[in-house]
């Protein structure tokens, strides 16, 4: 039964203290999900929202939106060490560092297996 008393004192201890921290950060926890932009890029999205009639943050989540998609189209291959180990071709692409990604297909015809 002690066991159990010192364990709830602990938490609600635990508890206080990180209340304590939030509220003396002075809300720094609610700008976890600010995102920091060039000046001149501020500028840019701010002058195309004011065209728009919209905000600035529904301008960059836009942005943001149409390169996922984008990107989403993209099929990126990533060669796994045993592969890389049945074929020396791949270990040499990596070795190189090829900057356009193998696609599924190309993948496949450099498998020896």
């Amino acid at each position: 039964m002690n066991n159990s008393k010192d364990f709830v004192k602990n938490q609600l201890n635990k508890w206080k203290n990180a209340a304590a921290g939030l509220l003396s950060s002075g809300g720094e926890a609610m700008d976890t999900h600010a995102v920091e932009l060039e000046p001149e890029y501020y500028e840019k999205c701010r002058q195309m929202a004011e065209v728009q009639n919209t905000t600035v943050s529904a301008v960059v989540h836009y942005m943001i939106e149409q390169y996922f998609a984008g990107r989403s189209q993209d099929t990126l291959f990533q060669t796994t060490a045993d592969q890389k180990d049945k074929n020396p071709l791949l270990q040499l692409d990596a070795l190189i560092r090829r900057k356009a990604p193998y696609t599924p297909e190309e993948a496949q015809e450099y498998d020896l297996t």
